[in-house]
């Protein structure tokens, strides 16, 4: 099997710091009153948004489209930037020093598509729905929380895409 992108690169630079690119999506479901979320398989808790880190040579928008059939085996389109949030950690769960500087869009099935053709791949993403939005679902970790709350206010309210930057382990 093939090593991804960021194995790759882990296996010469080591824990030292690195910059990531991800790309997430935000599918609603035709009322646009739920969203396609997914229960990942590396967090027993809450929910994520389908996506991931880029490969290189690949843009964000071919990332997210990938990372859903990856995912979800739906064929989406992006519509929309939503917005860019960065975090930096000192320590990711795999012990290295990492800023993930993640591009969220939203997106539309591809003319022919339907959410009928949902398919977990029961690795990365063990399972997937539409999850209502009101209450607001539990997020895997705060930064997506967060992100989720951005989505459905300021997205809702405007065009415009929006920045946020968190950190962990911040060094005083």
């Amino acid at each position: 099997m093939e090593q991804n992108y960021i194995a790759r690169m882990r296996a010469k630079v080591g824990h030292e710091g690195m910059i990531f690119p991800s790309a997430w999506g935000v599918l609603w479901n035709e009322n646009h009153d739920a969203i396609l979320l997914e229960k990942r398989g590396d967090s027993k808790n809450g929910y994520g948004f389908p996506g991931g880190f880029l490969e290189y040579g690949e843009s964000p928008m071919q990332a997210v489209v990938r990372e859903f059939k990856e995912e979800t085996n739906l064929d989406v389109e992006v519509v929309r930037l939503l917005g860019v949030a960065s975090h930096v950690t000192d320590k990711n769960s795999w012990g290295d020093a990492q800023e993930t500087l993640s591009m969220g869009f939203e997106v539309r099935l591809v003319p022919g598509a339907s959410a009928a053709d949902l398919v977990v791949d029961g690795d990365e993403t063990l399972a997937a729905d539409f999850i209502p939005v009101n209450p607001r679902p539990e997020m895997f970790v705060p930064a997506a929380a967060e992100t989720l709350e951005r989505v459905l206010t300021e997205n809702e309210a405007s065009n415009q895409p929006w920045l946020r930057e968190s950190f962990s382990n911040k060094k005083a």
